[in-house]
């Protein structure tokens, strides 16, 4: 049996997901946990954001992280795609 990862969401993550429209909020959260089975479905970050990854939820974006020791995956922000850091 694969081990599973899990899915970590700060509470700065949740804050952020109160401020997103209803709808969205929950597909962005059915995203985040799908990762659970496939941590790495998103795409690979480059440059300063190199071991990061992101996985689009038009038009939000979720910036992540891979514990592959811990079997953890990091949410390290989620946001609309025109306000993200990583621009």
């Amino acid at each position: 049996m694969k081990d599973k990862f899990y899915v970590d969401v700060a509470n700065s993550i949740k804050k952020d997901l109160r401020a997103i429209p209803q709808p969205w909020q929950h597909r962005i959260i059915k995203a985040m946990y799908s990762l659970e089975e496939a941590p790495f479905s998103g795409e690979k970050m480059w440059g300063e954001h190199k071991g990061k990854y992101k996985l689009r939820v038009w038009p939000y974006r979720i910036i992540y992280k891979i514990d592959k020791k811990e079997k953890i995956i990091r949410i390290l922000e989620v946001g609309h795609r025109g306000g993200m850091s990583y621009k």
